[in-house]
């Protein structure tokens, strides 16, 4: 009998607040997500400057990837991730059709992609994007978590080097 107060509790408190959404006019697909982050201008100075050190840093290390061949882009600007975890080849992998990695993915949404890639970019008859007719993916969980992996020994070998 206990549960099944817990239950009715729990659908009485559901329906309540989804009533309340509604007459307020928030109905759950008409809410919208908001910003609780400041704005880039409202950064400290302090906080500006670690930043054009962190991003200066980062484009030389992925400028180091590139030239090496351990990197490619499939947009334009710097890709933070796959500096974080020694490069990635996300032309080759949208080539491949295996999913891509957290940031390409976000930029080729954003409309961000290069020239090159958006030239062979499409959406299928649900919406989604497609790069020559496969649909973009995110990487697989196992790959994400070999990437992370990967970025926690990069970590551990660079504390060595001076």
């Amino acid at each position: 009998m206990g549960r099944l107060k817990t239950v009715v509790s729990g659908l009485i408190l559901f329906i309540a607040g989804y009533a309340t959404a509604t007459l307020n006019g928030f109905a759950p697909s008409q809410i919208e997500a908001t910003q609780d982050a400041a704005a880039p201008g409202q950064l400290s100075e302090d906080a500006l400057k670690a930043y054009k050190k962190v991003s200066k840093a980062i484009r030389e290390l992925n400028n180091l990837y590139v030239a090496s061949g351990e990197s490619t882009s499939a947009f334009e600007g710097v890709n933070y991730f796959a500096a974080s975890v020694g490069g990635i080849n996300a032309e080759r992998d949208l080539e491949e059709g295996r999913g891509v990695d957290p940031e390409t993915f976000a930029a080729i949404y954003a409309d961000k992609a290069s020239p090159k890639i958006k030239e062979n970019l499409d959406r299928d008859e649900l919406g989604r994007l497609r790069y020559k007719k496969n649909v973009i993916r995110l990487y697989s969980q196992e790959r994400l978590q070999m990437m992370f992996k990967q970025r926690d020994q990069l970590e551990i070998r660079s504390e060595s080097v001076e």
